[in-house]
């Protein structure tokens, strides 16, 4: 058995476990709380297992995928508590779905076993150093997926309100794929480019990337405001569910492309050059 299967094997488990323990919680607190705070509170008990996880197998690359995969499984587990498998919900779920394959299988291809982690992570722990741990709790898991959950809202609002699918919401689901297309089409270029690249200090200068320094988040920006929108247009109401995607787009604004493009002009020569040319987001000729 490969170091990378051995470790995605290891990571599957931890991931289980904190499915069983989140379902557990999830029916020990049903009709003792408010259905969006229980969901709410046995997915920090998911992450606070995942985070246990990368302690004892010492990467915070563990969390990794919770990122794309704790919006399906509530989400289903919502449908199948609620029996709601009404054309609405089953659209809704199947394109969070296509999202979700695309980002989980990035990261299955850049894992190669458990001593992977991203440089992010490193250059957080370097900072850091003792409070690291309490670092990679609160600021690398607990902030995702608190992100991700109140962004995720609308979809469960969708199945536990189980609203009549709407025409209207194919707009939402227009501008969800559009992000998950810029997002694959991106990850595309970047491949391509990684494999003809001369030098490490190259800058990719094709296909989305000629015009966009950052067209991957892009579409990670619009694809959750194409989740709050399939249920606003549903029900021509319930504009507080756009609070999730505004909270994403300022975690990009204002963390991960800053962090990102600092660390790329730290050993990239000609990237001021490049961010003069090109525009921050949307691929369009400066």
């Amino acid at each position: 058995m490969s170091k990378k299967v051995k470790g995605l094997l290891i990571l599957l488990g931890v991931y289980i476990i904190a499915l069983g323990v989140g379902i557990l919680y999830f029916n020990l607190f049903l009709n003792k709380m408010d259905i969006y705070l229980n969901i709410l509170l046995c997915n920090v008990i998911g992450t606070i297992i995942v985070w246990a996880g990368g302690v004892i197998f010492k990467t915070a690359s563990v969390y990794d995928p919770y990122w794309s995969i704790q919006t399906i499984l509530i989400g289903l587990g919502l449908m199948i508590h609620y029996n709601n498998f009404s054309i609405g919900s089953i659209i809704f779920l199947v394109t969070i779905l296509i999202w979700a394959i695309r980002l989980t299988y990035n990261f299955i291809t850049t894992f190669h076993d458990l001593t992977y982690i991203d440089w992010r992570y490193k250059q957080i722990k370097e900072k850091t150093g003792k409070l690291y741990q309490l670092v990679n709790l609160l600021g690398i898991c607990m902030v995702p997926t608190l992100i991700v959950h109140f962004a995720s809202i609308p979809f469960y609002h969708y199945i536990i309100n189980d609203y009549e699918f709407s025409l209207l919401s194919l707009i939402g689901v227009g501008i969800m794929l559009l992000g998950t297309i810029l997002e694959l089409v991106s990850d595309i270029n970047m491949h391509k480019f990684q494999r003809t690249r001369t030098s490490k200090d190259q800058i990719i200068d094709v296909g989305l990337w000629k015009y966009s320094r950052h067209p991957n988040y892009l579409g990670e920006i619009l694809f959750w405001y194409g989740v709050a929108l399939f249920t606003i247009l549903s029900t021509l109401s319930g504009w507080h569910l756009l609070i999730g995607a505004i909270l994403n787009t300022l975690l990009f604004l204002f963390i991960s492309i800053p962090l990102a493009e600092n660390h790329l002009a730290s050993y990239k020569a000609n990237y001021s050059e490049y961010k003069k040319r090109t525009r921050m987001l949307f691929p369009f000729k400066k």
